[in-house]
């Protein structure tokens, strides 16, 4: 099943659209979100993070900390961070439009920060798709129905299309 993921601030939301079936108009639902349980259940914050490619920086730290000692970390921590920031953000690439908007942000409010600027520049939704299984249903006629599978929390699993 295919929907997209909304990232508002901190916050996640998935949301389907679909025709009605009384007058074929268009209309949305809201399947999940990372606050609240919604129709089809509750977004992990985590697996969200992920899709946009929000990165724990204290959990890259910890990773790099176990593999060198104190004395190189001292030397060498620019050098890694840098490099993973270019790994990180190596298909990251901002469009004459992107800028353009970031400008007018400025003009607009001119003491917003830099990260308010990069999150004007970040996709604010993506197409995702909800992992399922898919089982059969016994009603009066046999029927192949598919089914979000869950993760250990209860949370809806998602990945990128």
């Amino acid at each position: 099943m295919k929907a997209k993921l909304i990232k508002v601030n901190d916050y996640y939301y998935l949301r389907e659209s679909y025709k009605s079936d009384n007058d074929g108009s268009q209309c949305e639902r809201t399947l999940g979100t990372t606050n609240s349980q919604g129709e089809l259940g509750k977004l992990s914050k985590q697996n969200c993070d992920e899709i946009f490619g929000v990165v724990d920086v204290e959990k890259l730290a910890d990773e790099v900390n176990e593999t060198i000692d104190f004395h190189e970390f001292c030397f060498t921590s620019f050098k890694l961070g840098f490099n993973k920031a270019m790994e990180l953000n190596k298909d990251k690439v901002f469009t004459l439009s992107n800028l353009r908007k970031a400008f007018n942000s400025l003009e607009n409010h001119p003491n917003r920060t830099f990260t308010e600027l990069v999150a004007l520049l970040q996709p604010a939704e993506i197409e995702v798709e909800i992992v399922t299984e898919e089982f059969e249903s016994y009603d009066e006629i046999l029927n192949r129905v598919k089914k979000p599978i869950l993760d250990t929390e209860g949370c809806l699993i998602l990945k990128k299309i």
